[in-house]
């Protein structure tokens, strides 16, 4: 079988605010470090025997410890990247309601709005599928290193659930930093969502910038 894990990264600058990084390429926080390494240690229990990450920094800085421990190479796809926020990247989500009132009151409503000069949740859910397809044929078990919204698109899209929404107004929750979504690639079938049984006692507890 093909068994997909894709993990969401682990906490990075800006996350604890949530400020709309995207594609903007920042660095894992201590705790973040702290996240992978425990990650590493539930990964190595695994016979996982293929790494694929987002070419960002905050994702492969995620897998590589695991990577060590599994003695494999990461290899590396830019379709597994954040969305692209365009104008709203490095905002605040307040920032971006003063600035795009109508586009963020739709985008709390539900609606899939396109970033100004940015992307879709249905455009990054397209090519995000795309760079799973291509890791279907391989007969193991991969791990994919990517962010919370494109693990968020898989795991809808696993369930059944089509795209065209606010993937954060859907019937799934946020995955979480370090997060695991597990997929059966052959069905495809949501095995596991949101694992985060490697983080023990830590386990966060972050609202969504729009339940406020």
């Amino acid at each position: 079988m093909t068994l997909l894990l894709a993990v969401r990264h682990g906490e990075a600058e800006g996350n604890s605010h949530h400020r709309f990084i995207g594609q903007t390429d920042v660095a894992l926080t201590e705790r973040g470090r702290q996240q992978a390494e425990l990650l590493a240690a539930r990964l190595r229990q695994l016979p996982i025997d293929r790494i694929v990450s987002s070419d960002l920094e905050r994702a492969m800085a995620t897998v590589s410890p695991a990577a060590a421990e599994l003695s494999l190479r990461i290899e590396s796809d830019s379709r597994l990247r954040e969305i692209q926020n365009g104008e709203w990247s490095g905002l605040l989500p307040d920032e971006i309601a003063a600035g795009w009132p109508e586009e963020w009151q739709a985008y709390r409503s539900g609606a899939d709005v396109v970033r100004p000069g940015g992307e879709s949740w249905a455009i990054v859910r397209e090519r995000v599928l795309a760079a799973v397809r291509d890791l279907s044929a391989h007969e193991g078990v991969v791990l994919v290193a990517t962010h919370g919204g494109p693990a968020l698109c898989l795991a809808q899209w696993a369930l059944g659930i089509p795209p065209g929404h606010n993937i954060f107004r859907g019937p799934l929750g946020a995955v979480d930093n370090t997060g695991i979504v597990a997929i059966d690639l052959r069905v495809p079938r949501l095995l596991s969502f949101n694992d985060l049984g490697h983080l023990g006692d830590g386990l966060p507890s972050l609202p969504l910038p729009f339940d406020s």
